[in-house]
């Protein structure tokens, strides 16, 4: 009886004292202060690559040239590997991002260009992650 008391005084009383476990700590980037004008949550398999992380299958540019600018919120602790795969007048070219943590990219696309985007959402074996892709034409 002695320990049951001993537990809960000790959880109650991290509660008050605002201790929080190592874990819970947060990224310093904020997608809601971007002004994006398209926002996609969407969950994927962890450690698994995926295509169409943006919300679509593939993009096609017209005779313009294209600037994005993406924040990426993803839950603490994880990481999103973004791979940006694109095609222009007959050659390939990528645009990798590997930092761990919610991150604010950015990627150039040449007119007349077909690009998809790849991802691979770290995290616990068998699970299941959401993600929120926010993103802006620059």
């Amino acid at each position: 009886m002695k320990r049951i008391i001993f537990v809960v005084v000790g959880v109650i009383g991290a509660m008050l004292t605002g201790i929080t476990p190592a874990s819970a700590a947060t990224s310093p980037v904020d997608c809601s202060t971007g002004t994006y004008t398209r926002v996609y949550t969407s969950y994927m398999p962890t450690n698994m690559e995926r295509g169409a992380v943006d919300g679509r299958s593939y993009n096609i540019g017209a005779n313009l040239a294209y600037d994005y600018e993406i924040c990426l919120d993803i839950p603490d602790n994880e990481t999103f590997s973004i791979e940006v795969r694109i095609y222009n007048n007959g050659s390939w070219s990528t645009f990798t991002d590997n930092r761990p943590g919610d991150k604010i990219f950015r990627y150039s696309l040449a007119p007349n260009s077909f690009w998809q985007v790849y991802g691979t959402l770290t995290g616990p074996g068998s699970t299941y992650l959401y993600y929120t892709w926010n993103e802006k034409r620059l």
